[in-house]
């Protein structure tokens, strides 16, 4: 059995919405593998996700691992008092939003956010009854949110701190979208993973998978630590399918045609063909190729 991972914001939802072309590829690749997320967000952060039917979650950098039906595998809450000298600390200088193990409600000092669970607080007092996986601290540059991301790893030896763009979204020490892979891998008993994402926390996902996906527009540090660079998930699909399929039939050419099929196929469905300008030869080979299968 295989899997793919996919990272939420950036990767798989732009602006509150799935791209038509990955879910419908997503959707033909869950006919025979296993999709899911692996990513920074909460469990309450999942709204814009139901048009999907999900297989596994690995949410909160790594510190909740849930099943098709969210039910945990496994989890690694923080401890609150670290926590809260975190907060403390930061109040003042970023803007923070806190994971918890409530799916009903998001805890954040943001006044203005698109989730619709959004709770506002001012003190940590407001949380401390909720089992706590995770902080975010949100600054408003690249640089400054580096330069947390230092501090937090050098002052808090017991957690973690992972840069997103300009969040830095600390877990407890030994949690990473790395770990959380491993486990789900392990769960299923998989026997190839790939993943896609397009952060520096996404970094350690993409260091422990088979086969590892960003986008060509990812920051180039990223774009070095993969195995392929693509546009969008409904061009990673038929490239791994392509891959997936060498060993199978024994063959290098078999896999390379299951991926011209596969590529084209997707991507008439999708209505993207004429956008990627697919060539003439690669119609003429996708029809050789069936062929090629319906008289074998």
């Amino acid at each position: 059995m295989k899997a793919l991972a996919s990272d939420i914001d950036g990767t798989l939802v732009f602006n509150q919405q799935i791209k038509k072309q990955d879910r419908e590829a997503i959707e033909k690749y869950q006919k025979e593998h296993l999709f899911g997320v692996c990513s920074g967000r909460p469990r309450c952060a999942l709204f814009d996700l139901k048009q999907l039917k999900l297989y596994f979650y690995i949410l909160s950098s790594g510190a909740v691992i849930l099943d098709k039906d969210l039910n945990i595998i496994q989890d690694f809450p923080m401890k609150k008092e670290i926590v809260q000298q975190i907060f403390n600390e930061y109040h003042q200088h970023a803007q923070i939003i806190l994971q918890t193990g409530n799916a009903d409600v998001f805890y954040a000092t943001l006044k203005e956010d698109y989730n619709p669970k959004l709770k506002v607080i001012s003190s940590f007092k407001e949380v401390e009854h909720e089992i706590i996986y995770g902080i975010s601290l949100i600054f408003k540059d690249d640089k400054t949110t580096k330069k947390v991301r230092f501090e937090i790893n050098q002052k808090y030896h017991e957690v973690e701190g992972f840069q997103n763009r300009n969040s830095v979204d600390i877990v407890r020490k030994g949690c990473s979208k790395g770990t959380g892979i491993k486990i789900i891998k392990d769960h299923y008993q998989l026997e190839k993973m790939a993943g896609i994402g397009d952060s520096y926390n996404d970094l350690p996902m993409l260091k422990v998978v088979d086969t590892a996906f960003t986008f060509k527009t990812s920051p180039q540090e990223i774009q070095k630590q993969v195995h392929y660079c693509v546009n969008d998930i409904a061009e990673a699909i038929p490239c791994y399918i392509c891959i997936l399929a060498m060993p199978f039939f024994y063959s290098i050419s078999e896999g390379i045609s299951m991926g011209v099929i596969s590529y084209v196929i997707l991507n008439l469905m999708t209505g993207k063909a004429k956008e990627k300008k697919i060539s003439a030869l690669m119609y003429v080979l996708t029809v050789l190729f069936i062929l090629k299968y319906v008289f074998l």
